[in-house]
């Protein structure tokens, strides 16, 4: 959950928005809480964000490899169409942000999206809901995760960060971040067990749960080892960032009964480290990979750690990049890796904005690979095409998924042509059918978002959310993204959406 606004003063900004939770409190009656963890997470994103904000203005750029010559093989979109909608009148009414998609490896047409809905601008959602499809993403049943926030009777006050992943025996789960800014500053993890595919959901286990206003936690993630040959198999990893009024640590539960039991809390990288991010990445020997952004002063940096033991242990940090991702004016973008592994060949992908192939301060998507367990990675290199004629356009929040050699990637484009921000964005696609080394086949998925409708952070941001998502087989490949639109009387409208791209 990215709260960060404006390129301001880092304490400015924390203090800002501390001050704005304390107020609320004061008028509901309440004691003033300021959650120290919380307030180093803002400082922390403040420094990203500083560094994203310098970096929109016009500077040399590296070289840009060779165009897009590889004609793509996923071509055909099918039954793209919004497939949820936030009822809980919470909130900022009627939006729904950030969402993450899950495909079954034993079932294509099982899929699971998870999304904020009814987002605070201060952070965090009134309750993360799902939407559910079983014959291949024609048809979509949607609705609340239960358990975890007060809209739907649970303990905390709000819900962030949801992602999806599903194990064997075609069981699906469902993480989040969940807090109050109450007595106490309780921070969770959750987690939701679904054992019919995500049609219905399990109350939820809190994997972790704090009560300190030392501690926040924040930006969690799923996995599950899926290979039967590995010896982990049907492990479920969660990883998330714990922050403390000191530092940022990337820490890691497994659960080897279904999510019923989970390990004492490990620690993936340094507890000085700053670092947010995390993806967890199951290799087909049952190695874990965890690739996350780690900020170093006034660097930010993607990094990859490897464990061979189920995640007991973890070997050193290997710098894939250095990340030199700029902002985009007037929204809040992601600024954050995402990452796949290819369970045919165990290739691991690693996608993220970038500015090192441009002079005019705007993002391309940009790649890189290991194709050894995580040891080295390939340079960055530009996945988006040269813009089209008469159009600037600003590429940002990938998403990557990647299956027999064949690689996925998602993105949203905004265009700075005319004088102005356009107010829309596009959702993007884009194919390689050789392991990443050129693309080709764009297309721009459902109607544009206009941001006039969208949800929106303190300051004033439109904020579509920080990652969405994409997962493939040999045949289709599935996206689940936002759209804003006009809607009568709405002051917000802003939907989940999903679509799958043949071969």
């Amino acid at each position: 959950m990215r709260v960060f606004t404006r390129p301001r003063s880092a304490l400015i900004l924390a203090t800002l928005v501390v001050a704005m939770f304390a107020g609320t409190a004061a008028r509901a009656g309440t004691a003033r809480i300021i959650n120290r963890g919380y307030l180093h997470l803002l400082r922390h994103e403040a420094v990203r964000e500083a560094g994203m904000a310098a970096r929109q203005h016009p500077r040399a750029a590296a070289p840009v490899r060779g165009g897009h010559t590889v004609p793509s093989v996923f071509r055909t979109l099918r039954d793209v169409q919004q497939v949820s909608k936030d009822t809980l009148t919470r909130g900022e009414k009627d939006t729904q942000v950030e969402p993450d998609i899950a495909m079954d490896p034993n079932d294509a047409d099982n899929l699971v999206a998870v999304v904020q809905q009814g987002r605070f601008k201060t952070g965090g959602s009134a309750d993360p809901g799902f939407a559910t499809s079983q014959d291949g993403g024609r048809t979509w049943t949607s609705g609340n995760l239960p358990g975890l926030t007060r809209a739907v009777g649970g303990p905390f006050d709000r819900g962030s960060d949801p992602t999806a992943a599903f194990g064997p025996g075609h069981v699906a789960y469902a993480s989040t971040i969940d807090f109050s800014f109450r007595d106490k500053c309780p921070s969770a993890v959750g987690v939701n067990v679904s054992l019919d595919g995500g049609l219905t959901w399990n109350d939820p286990v809190f994997p972790e749960n704090d009560h300190s206003c030392d501690v926040f936690n924040d930006k969690n993630w799923l996995a599950v080892d899926t290979n039967p040959a590995s010896p982990f198999y049907g492990r479920v990893y969660l990883v998330w960032s714990q922050f403390t009024a000191t530092g940022g640590t990337g820490v890691l539960r497994y659960s080897d009964d279904d999510g019923s039991n989970w390990s004492p809390l490990i620690d993936v990288s340094s507890p000085t480290a700053e670092t947010e991010g995390l993806l967890p990445l199951v290799q087909s020997n049952g190695d874990l990979t965890i690739v996350y952004d780690q900020t170093v002063g006034a660097q930010d940096f993607e990094v990859a750690q490897t464990s061979t033991d189920g995640g007991l242990t973890f070997g050193p940090p290997v710098t894939i990049a250095e990340f030199l991702g700029a902002g985009d004016p007037g929204l809040r973008t992601g600024g954050l890796p995402a990452a796949t592994v290819d369970p045919t060949n165990d290739a691991m992908y690693v996608v993220w904005q970038d500015t090192r192939f441009r002079s005019d301060g705007h993002n391309d998507v940009v790649i890189s690979a290991s194709l050894d367990g995580g040891a080295t990675w390939s340079p960055p290199a530009r996945v988006n095409g040269s813009d089209p004629a008469g159009q600037v356009l600003d590429h940002f929040t990938p998403d990557v998924a990647a299956y027999g050699a064949v690689v996925h990637v998602t993105y949203r484009t905004r265009d700075f042509a005319g004088k102005k921000p356009s107010q829309f964005v596009d959702q993007r696609y884009i194919v390689s059918a050789d392991g990443g080394a050129s693309f080709g086949g764009e297309l721009i998925l459902g109607p544009p978002t206009d941001l006039k409708y969208a949800a929106v952070v303190t300051g004033g941001r439109a904020f579509l959310g920080d990652y969405f998502g994409v997962v493939a087989d040999a045949d289709v490949a599935h996206a689940a993204w936002t759209v804003a639109t006009f809607e009568k009387n709405a002051r917000y409208h802003q939907t989940l959406w999903s679509g799958a791209i043949l071969r």
